[in-house]
């Protein structure tokens, strides 16, 4: 019965909790940190789980959303919605999104041994008729995140002209994407303004075509489209579930997705996480931003990210301050990958509109970023002899049961 169990949500102690009440190991169970790489593993795996079972700090929306994609890519996959406290007028609406059972933990173990092994068996009835799977999308690019959780470090810089540099490189459809709902400022690296509210961006992610996709976006250069919505402090930011979807959406249609992540550890930032082939992490030379750097890599190593994902750039990385990429690299225990120096042309190309790879692609700045986009592209040696590009390994379908 294990190896049919799927635990979805924080804290990793939920799995113990489930294993308990079935009365097998943990190691038994499987696990993932969220809906959207619930979602990610339903997408990619040839044989899906018999059950979900949600964690009580899953939220209602989050789930209801997973429910809605289950029951379209993976509809004899079951749910059951797990809550430690009263959830008056939760269980119709979770019945109606197509959830089989909603369990309150306080209540005992025994209920939610019922469920599961319920679900379970419903799972193998359908399973008996040979529902199909939904079709899987033939495309799927590659996704990379810029992040940093201190202000001032040059996520916003570095996403942008990674984004162009991949776009010129590869010749493929490329889009940018800001995902600061707040005060993003992707849109202004090209001397415009976004136009989009946040609400229309996510709905692309239930079903858009191609076409709707790509007039979603606006075209910043050869083969770029950028995807932002008009900065609004107040507005509330989409569940983790629907963004997920949104990004599903642009990766089925764009070779390459560039990310510039919240400054936060939202839902939002970490259901883009999960999405990521690969997540740069941005620093600056002083002591706060290593501290900052190090707080985020530990941070999403504890929910269950692999290390190997993580890519560690230092902007102004010759400033004279006292550090070096050796000592951030002794502090970190990880290679730093990339190292973009200070330059008047940083500032000079956000006021002009201009990513700097495009106004200025020979100078020393842009030759980095150009370097760090070979490592995720396998483009050829650059003009000036750098070292051969590194690429990305391609991501393997993972079992139910192996860790992310």
């Amino acid at each position: 019965m294990a190896q049919q169990v799927i635990a979805v949500g924080t804290p990793q102690t939920f799995r113990v909790t489930l294993a308990r009440a079935l009365e097998v190991e943990p190691e038994d169970i499987g696990w993932v940190t969220s809906v959207t790489a619930a979602e990610e593993m339903l997408v990619e795996a040839d044989e899906p789980a018999h059950v979900l079972v949600l964690s009580p700090e899953v939220k209602e929306p989050d789930a209801l959303g997973l429910a809605e994609f289950v029951g379209r890519a993976a509809p004899m996959t079951a749910i059951v919605l797990v809550r430690d406290k009263s959830w008056n007028g939760l269980l119709p609406a979770a019945m109606r999104a197509g959830i089989r059972d909603v369990v309150d933990l306080t209540q005992g173990s025994e209920e939610l041994r019922d469920a599961v092994e319920r679900a379970i068996i419903w799972a193998e009835n359908l399973r008996s008729l040979r529902g199909a799977m939904a079709a899987k999308p033939a495309h799927r690019g590659m996704v990379i995140s810029v992040f940093s959780s201190k202000g001032g470090t040059g996520k916003t810089f570095l996403t942008t002209n990674l984004a162009v540099a991949i776009a010129r490189q590869t010749g493929q459809d490329t889009a940018v994407v800001d995902l600061d709902v707040d005060m993003g400022d992707v849109y202004s690296y090209f001397g415009l303004e976004p136009f989009h509210q946040i609400d229309e961006l996510i709905r692309l992610g239930e079903g858009a075509d191609r076409e709707q996709v790509y007039e979603a976006g606006t075209k910043v250069d050869d083969h770029l489209w950028a995807f932002g919505a008009v900065p609004d402090p107040a507005v509330q930011p989409p569940p983790g579930e629907a963004v997920g979807k949104y990004l599903r959406a642009l990766r089925n249609n764009f070779a390459y997705v560039v990310v510039d992540a919240s400054a936060d550890y939202t839902d939002l930032a970490l259901a883009c996480f999960d999405l990521s082939d690969a997540i740069c992490l941005v620093t600056g030379l002083d002591i706060v931003g290593v501290k900052h750097l190090s707080k985020a890599l530990d941070t999403l190593l504890t929910i269950g990210l692999p290390r190997e994902r993580f890519r560690i750039v230092l902007n102004r990385a010759d400033s004279k301050v006292g550090l070096d990429a050796a000592d951030v690299e002794r502090v970190m225990k990880i290679q730093v990958d990339a190292m973009v120096p200070s330059s008047r042309l940083v500032p000079m190309s956000l006021n002009k509109g201009r990513p700097v790879v495009i106004e200025e692609p020979g100078s020393e700045v842009a030759q980095s970023i150009i370097r760090l986009a070979q490592r995720f592209t396998g483009a050829a040696e650059g003009p000036r002899g750098e070292e051969g590009p590194v690429p990305v390994p391609e991501k393997k379908k993972r079992g139910w049961f192996r860790r992310r």
